[in-house]
């Protein structure tokens, strides 16, 4: 674990020394770092995990999605890259933590249980896009109010609570009467073809897809290629050769509970609204039931 405090200068010495600085420098080996104009960006992927400004600041770039898709290598591997500890606290709901004050920590506290027990205790800050800490002091510029004491528009939950259920009935009433055994046919002969590594499945995480399921539950409508993105999100077992109705009718339960929050941020449900998911925000009626 990196403990010093890392700066914008440290950063441009180390990636002076790169050997093919136009296709950036590896960090571990899990991310690269690459130089922007004259800012550094830490990449994992095709996802830019934050920059290193000439101000001597380091700004966390990751939305919602990018958390979500990044979070597992992050809460290993990040803080052996930079000061910084990522950890889950919740559903989609992710906080960093600055490792430079741990040093004192321990040296003020010789006999603690060490980096577990330090932590555990101190103030984490809700990671969001543009979250920016000065390396200075590697304190928090910019800090959200975690969602927890976040303002709730009651008015606005109402409305998401209530369209929620009225869409997840007009799923039911869908299968009820036959519409979703007919499209699990039709997705079986689309992929009948197919090597079941090709199969498309929607990504849920895109704004093509958020945008689709938004207007969905507003308006209460199932469009066929919304229940068919449903129908192809089921994971199948090696020797399943197709979806059940009950499997679909889950599916959609999970898919609005994993992205409940960014479905709520749409609707307004929170006045000062940061990106991530609360731990006990998720719906709590679900498809088959009321």
């Amino acid at each position: 674990m990196r403990t010093d405090k890392l700066s914008y200068q440290d950063v441009a010495e180390w990636f002076s020394r790169a050997r093919n600085p136009e296709n950036g420098r590896p960090v571990q080996s899990w991310a690269r770092m690459h130089r922007v104009g004259e800012n550094y960006e830490l990449r994992h992927g095709n996802y830019v995990v934050g920059v290193f400004s000439p101000d001597n600041k380091f700004t966390f770039k990751l939305t919602s999605q990018g958390a979500r898709s990044c979070s597992v290598t992050l809460s290993q591997a990040l803080q052996r890259a930079i000061p910084f500890v990522w950890l889950r606290k919740g559903m989609g709901r992710y906080v960093v933590k600055p490792t430079p004050p741990y040093d004192k920590f321990m040296k003020d506290n010789p006999s603690n249980y060490g980096a577990w027990n330090y932590f555990s205790k101190v103030e984490g800050y809700e990671v969001f896009d543009g979250l920016c800490f000065d390396l200075n002091t590697y304190e928090p510029v910019n800090p959200r109010t975690p969602l927890v004491k976040q303002k709730v528009n009651k008015d606005n939950k109402l409305e998401w609570l209530r369209a929620l259920r009225k869409f997840k009935t007009a799923v039911r009433i869908r299968a009820r009467m036959g519409v979703l055994e007919t499209l699990i046919q039709q997705v079986d002969v689309e992929r009948k073809s197919q090597n079941r590594y090709d199969w498309e499945m929607p990504d849920w995480n895109s704004d093509k897809w958020q945008d689709v399921l938004y207007t969905s539950i507003k308006s209460s409508e199932c469009s066929t290629d919304l229940l068919k993105g449903f129908i192809k999100s089921v994971r199948r077992g090696y020797y399943s050769s197709t979806t059940s109705v009950k499997e679909v009718i889950d599916e959609v339960d999970k898919v609005c509970t994993t992205y409940s929050l960014d479905l709520r941020k749409r609707f307004g449900v929170y006045d000062e609204m940061p990106d991530m998911q609360a731990e006990n925000e998720v719906p709590r009626h679900t498809v088959g039931g009321h």
